[in-house]
Parts: C-alpha cells; structure tokens; sequence
C-alpha cells in the first residue's frame, strides 16, 4: 500500500507540474525536461507514469474535461432555472480557469494544439455543447427563451461564445477580465434569445455572476 501511494503521489506531482509547463508555454515549447524541474522527479519515474510528452498532456486535457463535466452534472442535478444554471455554470468555469493551473492547461492544449490532439480536443466541446443545450431547453419550458430558436445552436452558439470570451481574455490579460467579459457576453446573449413574456421578469445578470 505505502508503494502504491508513493506511486500514485509522484503520477499527481509530474500531472499538477506538467499543468504549470503547458499553462505558461504551448505544447511545442514545452519540454519534459521543464516537468522533470517542475516536479522534481527523475526522468525514470516520469517515463514509468507517461511514455512521451503527448501522453502527459493528453492526461491533462482529460482531467480539465472532467472537471468541466463534473461542474456541468452538479448544476444539471440543481433544480435552478436554466438561464440562470448558464450563468452560474459560466461563473464556475470562468472560476476553473483563474484559479487552477491544469484547468488552463487543458484549455490551451486543446485550443492551440487541436491538431495534435483531434478528437479529444473535439468531445469536450461536443459535451459540454450537449450539457448547455439541457439547460437551454429547460429554460425554453420555462418560457425565459423563445421556442422559435433551435436549441442545439443556440447551445453551441454559447459555448462558442464563451469560448472565444475566454481566449480573448486570456491573450489581453491572463483572464484577469473574465468576469467582465462574461457579463457582456450573457447581456448580450440574453438579450438575443429571451422570449417576449421574459422579459419584465429579467435577471439582474450582475448580481447572477457575482454572487
């Protein structure tokens, strides 16, 4: 068991420095050589975890993915409105972002170095599209959005949205503005696909993405 978990501590120390590597570099400037520094680790035990630097970021991508769908799941398991859900799921990924190295790693991996890595950076849009598009319906039969638009790309229009939010935030300020931004993106958005009967009943989107 002690070899275990001193095998399972060093796998976390060369992922969490890998996150540090891929977060301040792009794929191809990164080196393992970097992670090795970064975790301290031999180059034996990095090898023993991961067999090359594509397999070391690969893991990274995956743990940002999941820790988006899980932040995705919490909020579908909540009985909020769906506008509402949106925000707030907005709010926790914007959050992801500011505060956790492997979180802007996987998005950095997936976004500069999508072709690297083609089909997995391509699912985590297609599920978290696939996640929006619930709370998008939710708010439909609730009546906050029109039913005149298509769900799936009102949803997919999102996730663009706030993903383009987040790379502009990133190249001008090290997402330091994100919260800002986001408020533009979801006053801007709303006032697109809210219904007619919705709109005396707004929410306050400042007090939504600040509370």
């Amino acid at each position: 068991m002690a070899k275990q978990a001193r095998a399972h501590a060093t796998r976390e120390s060369i992922v969490q420095a890998a996150a540090v590597v891929f977060s301040n570099q792009t794929y191809a400037q990164a080196t393992l050589g970097e992670v090795l520094r970064e975790a301290g680790v031999t180059q034996g035990a990095l090898y023993f975890h991961f067999d090359s630097k594509q397999a070391l970021a690969q893991e990274v991508i995956d743990r940002q993915h999941q820790l988006f769908l899980e932040a995705g799941k919490r909020l579908l398991d909540m009985p909020a409105r769906g506008i509402p859900a949106m925000i707030a799921l907005s709010r926790e990924l914007a959050s992801q972002i500011t505060t956790s190295a492997l979180v802007r790693a996987g998005l950095r991996l997936s976004t500069e170095s999508a072709d690297v890595f083609a089909e997995t950076a391509k699912q985590p849009y297609e599920d978290w599209i696939a996640i929006c598009e619930l709370f998008v319906r939710r708010a439909m039969v609730e009546g906050d959005i029109s039913s005149q638009h298509d769900a799936s790309r009102v949803a997919t229009f999102v996730i663009a949205t706030f993903s383009g939010v987040q790379a502009l935030s990133q190249a001008r300020t090290h997402w330091a503005d994100i919260s800002d931004r986001l408020e533009e993106m979801w006053e801007f958005l709303l006032n697109g696909v809210r219904s007619q009967s919705a709109e005396a009943d707004r929410p306050d989107i400042r007090a939504l993405l600040r509370d």
